[in-house]
């Protein structure tokens, strides 16, 4: 972007600040920006306007979504987007994530990080080791096992003690199965793809690829991984039935979004004790 276009585009920016949505008392950087849903089953078209983003729909009257106020996109395939709109979203660190008709997650567009951080290098470093995928798969199962244990710990501080077996038997299928198996239906794609995006911008905060390519050529989809742990996580979070009252699109995104900030913050740690463990690795290695 040449000077002149840059300074007009802060310029925009900061007038939009003080016409859309009046700044409030913020926690952090991220906590005044939110998530875009564009998942109603109207055609829509998103095009770039300026320092925002423009929707328009049939039936409803055009909608402008000011770039610096959003933090992720979650939308279907009844979306039509404007080569302008997506470099706005992608130059302005915004990841997208395209959705099916159920809300499961078909794939994502992230920014692309200008130069690898030291974390992906030494990544790439460790999976290039004969040993380094099992070594990865190893510590995620470690996390998995991580959350596990603290949620039973919550259960117990508020006299909600597993029966006999049961944390066994999770441990089976959520750490050495990698499972996912607590069904909560047709709010199962939805939260997925919501997780999904939010996976995807803790990642591009990061300075990580979703994928990456271990010795002989097998993939590593850490965005899919991540994704899968903050899905367990939230859904151990709803698992003392409430589940059976979560009908409808925005019931679901009220539960998700009570909880998105603690998902939020668990990714980030997560991220920071993959780049411990990687390190810590190497360290050994070399």
């Amino acid at each position: 972007m040449a000077p002149s276009s840059l300074q007009a585009h802060r310029a925009e920016c900061s007038a939009l600040r003080q016409e859309v949505w009046p700044r409030k008392p913020a926690r952090g950087p991220q906590s005044s920006r939110r998530p875009l849903y564009l998942c109603a089953p109207a055609k829509a078209r998103v095009d770039a306007d300026g320092a925002a983003l423009r929707v328009r729909s049939t039936g409803r009257a055009d909608a402008r979504y000011p770039l610096y106020r959003v933090s992720r996109v979650i939308a279907n395939l009844r979306v039509d987007w404007s080569a302008a709109a997506l470099q706005a979203c992608l130059e302005t660190g915004i990841p997208i994530v395209m959705v099916a008709g159920n809300g499961a997650p078909l794939g994502s567009f992230q920014p692309a990080s200008v130069r690898p951080s030291r974390v992906a290098e030494d990544l790439d470093e460790l999976l290039a080791r004969p040993d380094g995928r099992e070594a990865y798969v190893t510590w995620l199962r470690a996390v998995r096992m991580q959350v596990l244990g603290e949620w039973r710990t919550r259960r117990e501080m508020a006299d909600k003690p597993l029966a006999a077996g049961v944390f066994k038997e999770m441990v089976r299928r959520h750490v050495y199965g990698m499972a996912d198996t607590i069904s909560f239906d047709e709010a199962a794609g939805l939260w997925r793809g919501a997780l999904c995006a939010l996976a995807a911008g803790a990642l591009h905060r990061a300075a990580l690829q979703p994928v990456f390519w271990s010795s002989g050529g097998a993939p590593v989809n850490l965005l899919d991984d991540m994704t899968r742990l903050l899905d367990l996580r939230l859904r151990l979070e709803v698992q003392s039935g409430m589940e059976h009252s979560l009908v409808g699109d925005g019931v679901v995104l009220r539960v998700f979004h009570a909880l998105s900030d603690s998902l939020e913050k668990q990714c980030e740690r997560v991220l920071s004790g993959l780049a411990r463990h990687v390190k810590q690795g190497l360290a050994q290695w070399r």
